[in-house]
């Protein structure tokens, strides 16, 4: 197997994570697409890992810390490792020691630089993205907001810790009006992905509703709010601890809003 740089041929399932068995929305597509190539030249860097069999079993992607969602300086971020986990397509490929191969030649790259670090963060609990890999992999626990973890390994003493953005502003609801403020931040496609419903649920609204969306991918914007992605409905997150919520419901539940004011 061969971890490699992403290619023509390989930029589509790179840009759908993995999911070639689903059709893509062009739009979402061309919000990622946007977000990687204005990094190329910024030091952003994007694989995935090849089998014998001419499978894309993973992908993996790195950036500059000045250049993500994470602050700090002199250090490399590791966005994502993703190794193939859906019983679909090409099968569960998990467990096969595939991110342990990918890290391992990433870290590789990036210490052949001169950062002082590598950053990587993960999720608290087991079952997606766990931080527990990054931990067994010699991390070590710097910052936490919530669930998530941010971890590095620093290469001297001297190195200066990492730490995630904090939320400074809050989306502000409006008597008479619904208000629905959308951050979305290219380096993820689920983030381009819930860009994509917002729009689709406020199509043909105007009255009663106040719009917006803000693109944390533009560090002002990050530093200004400390918000790196989520949808807001009247001030507050919109079924932040639920999975994904379709263009439908959103739409049902701001048309509600809409009526009763």
């Amino acid at each position: 197997m061969q971890l490699q740089d992403l290619t023509p041929r390989t930029e589509a399932t790179f840009l759908r994570c993995l999911h070639d068995e689903k059709p893509d929305d062009p739009r979402v597509i061309a919000l990622r697409r946007h977000w990687v190539d204005s990094r190329l030249e910024k030091g952003y860097r994007a694989k995935v890992l090849h089998l014998d069999s001419g499978e894309i079993a993973g992908l993996g992607q790195y950036i500059p810390i000045e250049e993500s969602f994470i602050q700090g300086e002199r250090l490399m971020v590791i966005l994502c490792l993703w190794v193939h986990g859906y019983d679909h397509h090409i099968g569960n490929r998990q467990g096969n020691g595939y991110g342990r191969f990918m890290l391992e030649q990433i870290e590789a790259e990036i210490l052949a630089t001169d950062v002082e670090g590598i950053v990587a963060w993960g999720m608290d609990f087991p079952y997606w993205n766990p931080v527990a890999f990054y931990e067994h992999m010699g991390y070590q626990r710097v910052d936490q907001e919530g669930p998530a973890v941010l971890v590095w390994k620093p290469r001297h003493a001297a190195a200066i810790p990492p730490r995630f953005y904090r939320q400074l502003k809050k989306p502000q609801a409006r008597d008479g009006q619904v208000t629905l403020d959308v951050f979305h931040n290219g380096w993820c496609t689920g983030s381009c992905g819930q860009c994509i419903t917002a729009r689709d649920a406020v199509a043909g609204m105007a009255e009663g509703l106040r719009y917006r969306e803000v693109d944390t991918g533009q560090r002002e914007n990050l530093s200004e709010w400390g918000i790196t992605d989520g949808t807001y409905l009247d001030g507050e997150p919109f079924r932040p601890d639920e999975p994904p919520f379709s263009s439908e419901e959103l739409r049902r539940e701001i048309l509600d809003r809409v009526g009763a004011r």
